[in-house]
């Protein structure tokens, strides 16, 4: 499991353990769900820089990874 507390580096180690298999809430699903590499930059490392500035985007970026995002939801 992710968790915030982490550092960006003990949380891109661990990517590969909690990886589940990609899920979208679309039919059509997102380019993350295609893109491993697209998904780690978008879910992970971008949250991660905005955290300070825009924490609510921050949120909401980890928690609608395809891969990842379940780490970080209430459900």
């Amino acid at each position: 499991m992710l968790e915030r507390r982490y550092s960006l580096r003990k949380t891109l180690s661990l990517l590969r353990d909690v990886e589940s298999p990609a899920e979208s809430k679309f039919w059509f699903g997102s380019p993350c769900r295609f893109v491993r590499r697209i998904d780690i930059l978008v879910h992970i490392v971008l949250p991660e820089l905005l955290e300070v500035r825009a924490p609510r985007l921050a949120v909401h970026l980890r928690k609608t990874s395809p891969r990842w995002g379940r780490s970080w939801r209430s459900w």
